[in-house]
């Protein structure tokens, strides 16, 4: 795992670590990222104490003297972000800059017409639409061409090629403009439950 703390970064933590009164040698940043987060707060930090007990769960390193932490789930997604800190005129705060490819696209529809058509593609393991499950990580128009960038719950699933048949189909009946529809399928960033919608979550009866 490698993250990026600034030297700005690093002098506002520790003026942060001195205006709470943390200790020092005890004090970490913890490094968050959540998928069902809206773009702009998926991925946070929190200057913390800690307590004596590490948790198994925890990836540790440190940066720039500051020790930073963060959970195995997080792992894939904060590893070689950069934290910094501008202070520009009346505008001040932390930065994250997110790794290429790591994170799914903020706004995934290049148009709305293209989300409503891949509703009606539906998962038919778990019985939930493809936009619900989270698994569109983005969509462009070129010309007459869509271009779908998307994952699957497992690499193994068994449906992928029934799938991406879905995509290709429900896009072409949506438009009359389009003539050929390209489906990516990646595996980076993973697919993680937390992709699902809040809407979805809730009728499944998932918490």
């Amino acid at each position: 795992m490698s993250i990026i703390l600034t030297e700005k970064a690093v002098d506002q933590l520790v003026k942060v670590m001195g205006e709470q009164g943390l200790d020092k040698t005890r004090a970490y940043l913890r490094v968050s990222y959540s998928p069902r987060a809206h773009h702009q707060q998926r991925c946070s930090i929190e200057l913390k104490e800690h307590d004596g007990q590490d948790s198994p769960m925890d990836q540790i390193m440190e940066s720039s003297g500051i020790q930073v932490r963060c959970d195995s789930k997080s792992h894939h997604y904060v590893k070689d972000i950069t934290i910094d800190y501008h202070d520009a005129g009346n505008s001040h705060g932390f930065t994250i800059t997110r790794p290429p490819s790591k994170w799914p696209a903020d706004e995934p529809y290049a148009a709305a017409w293209i989300q409503e058509a891949l509703r009606t593609v539906i998962d038919p393991e778990i019985g939930v639409n493809i936009v619900d499950l989270g698994l569109i990580y983005e969509t462009r128009i070129e010309e007459a061409m869509v271009t779908v960038t998307m994952t699957m719950t497992t690499p193994a699933c068994p449906m992928t090629e029934m799938i991406v048949s879905d995509v290709k189909s429900s896009l072409q009946r949506a438009s009359d403009r389009i003539n050929a529809v390209n489906v990516d399928v990646v595996w980076e960033p993973p697919w993680v439950p937390e992709m699902i919608s809040e809407q979805c979550r809730a009728q499944m009866g998932w918490r």
